[in-house]
């Protein structure tokens, strides 16, 4: 037995860069940079000729890679010292924690030397039944004579029956093999639930029932199932509605079985324990198994769900915002009526007021006393109940633009900290229609006040992992709004919260003590660590220095008035004087951002743009309209045609080529035309297609 084992140190940085496939000296950099308190769009951006011009998702690679092999190593040690101070590791344990690739697979080897109960197989071995056990695997059937002197013959057999099971389940390679066999060849399934189960369930998830009938007879490879079939199996599964299990494949048991026979040498063996040996321990393994496959199919599901927020997330965030324009917001609803405000040019609320859909035309005159009384340009409508009753209304009375505006997470942002820090002496539905209001204005702005898991632009993502999902999904808020370039002197504590260095004390600070003329006026406020972080992410439109409203860093201006003064665009000495590590890319960087000075990168518009009320009881096959792409999804996009449920066009009608991934047709914030497929009345639900368009 071994005593003591200290795991050496890792090479960390030679283990990212191959799994990265990238230089020893740019995953070093990263990791030095960030060590010194640098930030991710920081080094992204200003430290390009140090890290080889890595973006902000390689260095984020980089960092979370570092974290996972930081974090085995340190479970595989705890495992060794827990095992150790049992005097229970062997040269195969500690061989077998060693090669472990996953925090699931050292947990399944450390689990029974976990437990304060000792397993079948501890002890047997503690017996001395070991020498039987391997004998057996040898294909002798030979049991020493003092053992049959203290024990019967039948109890040293049954204990190394469960020695040869332990040892199977706990066997790296052999997890391996079964693993590999079930991720090429194996079958997830599932099935209905009886319907004297489905009876037992609430009201609510017997709602839902109808919304998995695909799933009551499915089957597919495990290699094949796409993410989310993986998460709409876990949703059912978990509602009580879907019976979901990786099929036990008899032709994998007897692969497993011969390769078995090959680790140990044999080309036979038909020893009774052996073959039960064998059962038990695969059995047992199997479980294992079809454990960490379900784990891993999650894992692959989320990373895929979540890759597809993110995309659909920044799509969103970078839309064109539109400023200078006095607003009409409403937020529509049945019961407790529909809550508007009016918002003067820089987005503050003028007048609050609310009118009612049972009574049309004192609502009509309402809106119209509100539009004339304070020269409103524009009316924006929430895109919830009500929204066509309140469009029917509007469009009749307004002869200027409407536009409708996802109101997706108004409501969760009204009841927040941040919305009763904003707006104190306000209730939540004003909250929730100033929200809606500024979303049209500037979407960026608004949506970094909303949760981003709230916002709804996914698929199931209240069935994914909320910390990891909100972590990655804040990746794309602070690339977004350090993409943009914040105005300082307008910009609200939430967004300069988001801004690289900067966290809500400093944002705090920045916002009190503004307005400021330069960029060098904020040295006074910031530490020269966060000024250094910050600083090239925030503008200042009015300065007397142009740089100042580029994404040109401070410490570059030198370099860049040589650049611009001498109309450079290739390396010199003269530049090697002024700026050491400058390169290539450092000089197309600062041309590129002086060319597009001043100049916000959104392009995109994000709401739908009403030209006639449209009603779902008028609507028909055939018909087609114009709409706005709010949701991309693996399986197709949702497309807001101005009714209350956005219509489905899916992956198998939007184009008139095979289409292997949505977001190469479209994306959110689209403008697209649709041909009306298929309606459904009772559910509100429209099939849609762009074929033929």
């Amino acid at each position: 037995m071994i005593e003591k084992y200290e795991i050496p140190t890792p090479d960390y940085i030679n283990i990212i860069s191959k799994e990265l496939n990238l230089e020893n000296g740019q995953v070093q950099t990263v990791i030095e940079l960030t060590s010194q308190g640098a930030t991710v769009p920081f080094i992204s951006r200003y430290r390009k000729e140090q890290t080889g011009n890595l973006d902000e998702n390689q260095i984020r690679s980089i960092l979370e890679i570092q974290k996972f092999q930081e974090n085995i190593n340190k479970t595989k040690q705890t495992a060794i010292n827990g095992i150790a101070e049992q005097n229970k590791l062997t040269e195969e344990l500690l061989s077998n924690i060693l090669a472990c690739k996953t925090l699931k697979e050292v947990e399944e080897i450390y689990k029974p030397y976990k437990s304060k109960r000792k397993t079948k197989a501890m002890i047997a071995i503690e017996k001395g039944f070991q020498i039987v056990a391997d004998n057996i695997k040898l294909n002798k059937l030979i049991i020493p004579n003092e053992l049959l002197e203290k024990y019967s013959q039948e109890e040293i057999l049954e204990g190394a029956v469960q020695i040869i099971g332990a040892e199977i389940t706990a066997n790296l390679s052999i997890r391996h093999f079964v693993l590999d066999e079930l991720k090429k060849y194996g079958i997830i399934k599932s099935n209905k639930k009886s319907d004297k189960m489905l009876e037992k369930l609430n009201e609510k998830n017997k709602k839902q029932i109808y919304k998995f009938e695909i799933y009551f007879e499915f089957e597919t490879k495990i290699k094949d199932i796409k993410a989310y079939q993986v998460l709409a199996l876990n949703r059912g599964e978990k509602l009580g509605i879907l019976n979901v299990k990786v099929i036990k494949d008899i032709v994998i048991q007897e692969k497993t079985f011969s390769y078995y026979l090959d680790i140990l040498g044999l080309k036979e063996n038909k020893i009774n324990e052996f073959l039960e040996g064998f059962k038990i321990g695969f059995d047992s393994l199997y479980s294992s198994i079809d454990s960490q496959i379900r784990s891993e199919l999650n894992e692959f599901a989320e990373n895929e769900s979540i890759q597809t927020f993110q995309n659909n997330l920044s799509n969103l965030l970078m839309t064109k915002p539109q400023y200078g324009q006095k607003i009409l917001a409403i937020d529509p609803g049945f019961k407790a009526g529909c809550k508007i405000v009016l918002l003067d040019e820089l987005g503050n609320p003028l007048k609050f007021d609310k009118i009612f859909l049972n009574q049309t035309e004192s609502s009509k005159d309402k809106i119209k006393n509100l539009v004339e009384e304070f020269g409103i340009d524009v009316i924006v409508i929430g895109n919830g109940t009500g929204t066509q009753e309140i469009q029917q209304i509007v469009s009749e009375i307004f002869d200027k633009e409407i536009y409708i505006v996802n109101e997706s997470g108004a409501s969760v942002y009204s009841v927040s900290d941040i919305a009763i820090e904003e707006f104190p002496d306000l209730n939540d539905l004003d909250r929730g229609t100033i929200s809606i209001a500024r979303r049209y204005i500037d979407p960026l702005s608004e949506l970094v006040k909303v949760p981003v898991g709230s916002i709804g632009v996914g698929l199931y993502q209240h069935d994914l992992a909320k910390k990891k999902l909100e972590e990655k999904l804040g990746y794309v808020v602070e690339d977004s709004v350090n993409k943009v370039g914040i105005n300082v002197n307008t910009a609200s504590i939430y967004l300069l919260n988001h801004i690289s260095g900067i966290d809500k004390k400093q944002a705090k600070k920045i916002y009190k003590n503004r307005p400021y003329k330069n960029r060098k006026n904020l040295e006074k406020i910031l530490s020269s660590k966060v000024y250094e972080q910050a600083i090239g992410f925030l503008r200042v439109p009015k300065s007397d220095e142009e740089l100042d409203q580029t994404d040109i860093h401070p410490e570059q201006y030198e370099l860049a008035k040589y650049i611009i003064k001498n109309n450079k665009n290739k390396l010199d000495e003269k530049m090697k004087e002024i700026y050491p590590s400058v390169n290539q890319i450092t000089i197309d960087f600062i041309l590129n951002s002086y060319k597009n000075i001043a100049k916000d990168p959104r392009e995109n518009f994000a709401h739908t743009k009403i030209n006639k009320s449209i009603n779902i009881d008028e609507l028909k096959e055939g018909d087609i309209l114009e709409g706005l792409v709010r949701n991309v999804v693996a399986f197709g996009a949702f497309v807001d045609i101005g009714l209350k449920n956005d219509g489905l066009v899916h992956i198998s009608h939007l184009s008139n080529e095979f289409v292997k991934d949505p977001m190469d047709i479209v994306k959110v914030g689209d403008k697209v035309k649709v041909k009306v497929i298929k309606i459904d009345l009772e559910s509100g639900k429209i099939n849609l297609s762009m074929k033929d368009l």
